[in-house]
């Protein structure tokens, strides 16, 4: 298989990984949905942790780029911080931020996870910082 092939099918693999996380509901859904497709404990355990603090979150996927093993997905985030995070109480914002998300996929299982958005545009939607003037 060339890189252009391995490339398609790992950008397919993240695609249906975001499909089937879409059509999760709950904490024990989600956990069992995520270990289809990766045993990164880390990664999972993260994305718990995040989902708790906005269980109704959604990633809106702008585009997929794909390059051999790796897969770049770029999007919004949106969701009601509902639970604790990073020490923050529960606001009951909505917030709307956007994201990357760096896929490193290996034997149609993904291998890492590395999630890249604002922290201090979430602090700020947050309220726990106030915004520079």
């Amino acid at each position: 298989m060339d890189n252009s092939e391995k490339a398609e099918k790992n950008k397919n693999l993240i695609f249906r990984y975001g499909t089937a996380l879409s059509a999760t509901d709950g904490a024990e859904e989600l956990e069992e949905t995520m270990r289809k497709f990766t045993d990164n404990e880390n990664y999972i355990r993260a994305v718990l942790t995040f989902r708790s603090a906005f269980p109704d979150y959604t990633i809106f996927v702008e585009d997929l780029t794909a390059e051999g093993d790796y897969v770049i997905a770029h999007g919004v985030f949106r969701g009601t911080h509902k639970g604790e995070i990073h020490g923050i109480p529960a606001t009951f914002r909505k917030v709307e931020l956007p994201m990357m998300i760096k896929y490193q996929v290996l034997c149609d299982k993904i291998i890492s996870a590395m999630p890249m958005m604002d922290q201090m545009e979430l602090f700020e939607q947050l309220g726990a910082l106030n915004k520079p003037v």
